[in-house]
């Protein structure tokens, strides 16, 4: 029997992942207020269940299609929070960070979109996970820089533990974009013949529902 969205929505893993997004949400509120040190621990505390869900739906046996979409969603929802809290601080880097993830997240998503429309999956790749990971621990250091949580060195260090981290989390981006990009070009001849396949099958379903009995 099929489960309904309520039941595989209240799963722990799946509460927690909409829980963190929840979090993400507050912290962002409490950046821009100017309380950056609260806001920061907020954000870390909220990226930290990245993790968490993840093992306990394992653990207890409550992994789910749902989750997977949240998942994805809160990493996608977290990342660009992030960026966008670093690009509008004096401290942070240049907004064109921001413009160049939107652009990598949007076409990915369009183009696999695009070929799960007919049923074809592009899986994520190693280096796609690598990217979240780079993203994940670099906003950690650039966040303790900006709200200068440590004393110098310490916060010189976070600094350039936040920009590496950062620019080495894009780099990382855009080589798994172009890795999805090479297979929406191998598969893209076998997603039209799917998709005029399907459009011959349409047709000749209303002519045949529109002819007389």
């Amino acid at each position: 029997m099929a489960r309904s969205f309520a039941q595989d929505l209240r799963t722990i893993p799946n509460m927690l992942s909409l829980s963190r997004m929840v979090a993400i949400t507050v912290a962002a509120a409490v950046f821009f207020a100017g309380h950056y040190t609260l806001g920061v621990i907020i954000g870390i505390a909220a990226g930290l269940t990245d993790y968490l869900d993840g093992i306990l739906a394992r653990r207890l046996n409550q992994v789910t299609k749902l989750g997977e979409i949240l998942d994805q969603f809160s990493d996608l929802f977290f990342e660009s929070a992030c960026i966008l809290m670093l690009v509008t601080h004096p401290e942070g880097p240049h907004p064109m960070v921001l413009f160049a993830y939107l652009v990598r997240e949007f076409w990915v998503t369009t183009i696999r979109r695009f070929l799960a429309d007919v049923q074809i999956n592009i899986a994520s790749s190693f280096i796609g996970k690598l990217k979240t990971n780079f993203f994940g621990w670099c906003f950690a250091a650039y966040f303790f820089h900006v709200a200068h949580v440590f004393p110098e060195p310490v916060d010189s260090i976070m600094f350039w533990l936040g920009v590496i981290g950062l620019y080495g989390g894009l780099l990382w981006a855009y080589i798994s974009a172009a890795q999805y990009s090479v297979q929406f070009i191998e598969h893209y001849p076998e997603a039209l013949r799917r998709l005029a396949a399907r459009d011959t099958d349409e047709a000749r379903g209303r002519d045949q529902g529109s002819a007389p009995a």
